[in-house]
């Protein structure tokens, strides 16, 4: 396997266990480097392993339905990987009750909120 398949598995592990329907937080103590910097849009940058399980249980928290998705191809070239994926989930937290959601839209309690964004790895 080239060096670009390897990565390209990686990043659609790491959307799959973090991001999809089901979260399973030990591919962050997996393939998550110690010191990892979790940039998303909706909330102050995330930095260490355990700040970034945090961050998602929280997340999830506020959207118990959440999920994720590639949205097209993964491109690979040398150690970069670019995807893009979109997603969305209802949100269930009054909000006040997340952080995260400073600088967000204001979602309504029970309203779906769907996102679609670029993921660089």
């Amino acid at each position: 396997m080239s060096v670009e398949q390897d990565n390209k598995a990686i990043v659609g592990r790491w959307f799959t266990n973090f991001w999809g329907k089901t979260c399973d937080l030990d591919i962050v103590d997996e393939i998550a480097a110690p010191d990892m910097l979790l940039h998303y849009s909706l909330h102050e940058p995330r930095r260490g392993r355990e700040d970034i399980k945090a961050f998602m249980t929280e997340f999830r928290k506020a959207f118990p339905d959440l999920n994720f998705w590639g949205a097209a191809d993964l491109i690979a070239e040398g150690d970069y990987v670019v995807g893009r994926w979109e997603g969305g989930g209802t949100h269930t937290v009054p909000r006040l009750a997340t952080s995260w959601l400073a600088d967000c839209p204001r979602p309504r309690v029970g309203r779906c909120t769907s996102w679609e964004r670029r993921y660089c790895a």
